[in-house]
């Protein structure tokens, strides 16, 4: 349903504004309407209507962090033996907990066991509580396994693990 400036808004007129909004949405979508261009086939109304849908098609709603991309650049960084970006992506918990050496010595250790990073799949994530878990399978020399990383909601890093396939979120996150 869409509310317009000065008029009552019930199901039965929304019907009516719908039938509106939709032909508007349609040409937004084909690109016949641009929003601040003119055009001749739709009525200023019609152009209202269109900013209005517009509106309902994209909520204000605050963005939240992009956890896969946010994974995937975490596992760049091991990758390239960045580990002071991998530690300022911490949170204060955390960072007391693990230093870029410390990351370091445990992708050292892991690859040993694991062989050379070859390549990865696609990133799975899973909510867990507070926390958003992202887990992206490692194609290694050896044998396959997983790099996992949890994140809290602001981001930051709550949690980075090298593990053999399989490990339950619950168990590596815990």
């Amino acid at each position: 349903m869409v509310a317009t400036p000065g008029r009552e808004t019930v199901f039965g007129g929304a019907r009516r504004r719908l039938g509106l909004v939709v032909p508007a949405v349609a040409l937004l979508v084909s690109g016949v309407v641009l929003p601040g261009s003119a055009s001749a086939s739709v009525p200023d109304r019609g152009a209202a209507y269109a900013y209005a849908a517009d509106a309902v098609l994209r909520p204000a709603v605050p963005a939240l962090p992009d956890y896969e991309r946010l994974a995937l650049d975490t596992l760049d960084e091991v990758l390239s033996d960045d580990f002071a970006a991998v530690s300022a992506r911490f949170d204060e918990e955390l960072r007391e907990q693990a230093s870029p050496e410390f990351l370091a010595t445990s992708w050292e250790d892991y690859q040993q066991a694991f062989g050379a990073y070859r390549s990865h799949g696609e990133p799975e994530q899973v909510r867990t509580g507070a926390q958003t878990v992202v887990t992206v399978p490692l194609r290694m020399a050896r044998q396959p396994g997983e790099f996992r990383v949890a994140f809290n909601g602001d981001g930051q890093i709550t949690g980075l693990y090298f593990l053999r396939p399989g490990v339950p979120v619950a168990v590596a996150v815990a």
